[in-house]
Order: structure tokens, then C-alpha cells, then sequence
């Protein structure tokens, strides 16, 4: 997950850094839906997100981690975290009626 505008900086990032080379994964974080539903559910709880122990016995497809270890390497660094992302999203979503 990243922000869209920590994508945006990271492309001009790039274009002014001389030594990038091959590519380079754009990710802040690895984040379960599990862990989605813990940050989320009692912080909204007007909304129907599923709670933290009613996923608890999905089972889920293993990843590797796309943390952006090279990216960050390079002196890159993140604006936006997990939850500055999915705060500016719920409330464009409310203001724009998408949630209510």
C-alpha cells in the first residue's frame, strides 16, 4: 500500500536521482486485512467494517514482503503513512456521500 502522492514523488525522485537502476517497488507497508479491520473498526465504528476477531480464521494467500527496502536505500522517504492514507480516504469517501 502506498499513497498515490508518495508515487508521484517517488517518479521525480528518479528522474533527478543519476544512479537509479532497475526497478524499484513503491510500497510502504505490507498490511493484512486483518490488520485494516483492527486500525479501522474502532476508529470508524459507524461504518460496517468487519471486526478484528471476526477475521481472525481466514485464511489468506502468503506474500512475500514488497517493503521497499531499495527505494529506501536510496534516501527516499514516505510522506504519508497507513493511517494518513485511510483517514484522507474515508473523509474524500464522506464528503462525497460514498459513505454515510
Amino acid at each position: 500500500m502506498v499513497h498515490t502522492e508518495d508515487v508521484a514523488r517517488a517518479h521525480i525522485f528518479f528522474l533527478e536521482y543519476s544512479d537509479a537502476r532497475g526497478r524499484y517497488i513503491c510500497s510502504l507497508d505490507d498490511t493484512t486485512i486483518l490488520e485494516l479491520a483492527e486500525f479501522l473498526s474502532p476508529k470508524y465504528p459507524e461504518y460496517q467494517f468487519p471486526r478484528a476477531d471476526e477475521l481472525k480464521d481466514i485464511k489468506g494467500y502468503e506474500c512475500m514482503p514488497s517493503v521497499s527496502k531499495m527505494l529506501l536505500d536510496t534516501g527516499f522517504e514516505y510522506k504519508y503513512g497507513i493511517q494518513e492514507m485511510f483517514e484522507g480516504e474515508i473523509e474524500c469517501c464522506k464528503k462525497k456521500g460514498l459513505l454515510q
